[in-house]
């Protein structure tokens, strides 16, 4: 009698085991047929080519005749007086400043224009004086003519801070 008792309870147990287990599975499948998926946000995507960033690759390897010519770029720098105009890869530059820029290859060939201008310079909306001497660095890349950035540097003394 003992190992009917035995026998029927092992019967219980397995038979309840399997009944929880086909009911848990059979929940979970209906759960995942009804789940509608997570709507998530794109992170870090890469930049489309099409994006209004443009990418500027290295072009230390063309011809002198596809650059710019130094007379062009002192051209576009006429407002200030011209100490230096010196033709190099974006690396030079972006290694003194430390303004690396990652739509710009290091070997993209730049001219960096230095100079000054004597007087008053204001920067864009007023928001700073340089009253007397301002030296500015320009980096203007060598094939297409586009700026890539412009540097003021005031002697002390001669800056002033609307902010």
């Amino acid at each position: 009698m003992k190992r009917i008792c035995t026998m029927f309870n092992i019967f219980t147990i397995t038979s309840l085991s399997a009944f929880i287990f086909a009911s848990t599975t059979n929940l979970l499948l209906v759960q995942t047929v009804i789940a509608k998926p997570v709507q998530t946000k794109p992170v870090n995507q890469p930049i489309p080519f099409n994006s209004k960033v443009r990418i500027y690759p290295a072009n230390n390897s063309l011809p002198a005749s596809r650059l710019m010519t130094i007379e062009s770029v002192i051209k576009k720098s006429s407002k200030m007086q011209i100490t230096e105009a010196k033709l190099t890869i974006y690396d030079e530059f972006a290694a003194k400043t430390g303004e690396y820029k990652s739509s710009i290859s290091n070997n993209r060939m730049v001219w960096i224009v230095t100079g000054f201008v004597q007087g008053e310079l204001r920067m864009s909306k007023g928001r700073s004086v340089c009253t007397n001497n301002a030296k500015l660095v320009e980096v203007t890349d060598a094939e297409t003519g586009d700026s890539f950035g412009r540097s003021i540097y005031c002697p002390p003394n001669n800056q002033i801070n609307f902010m």
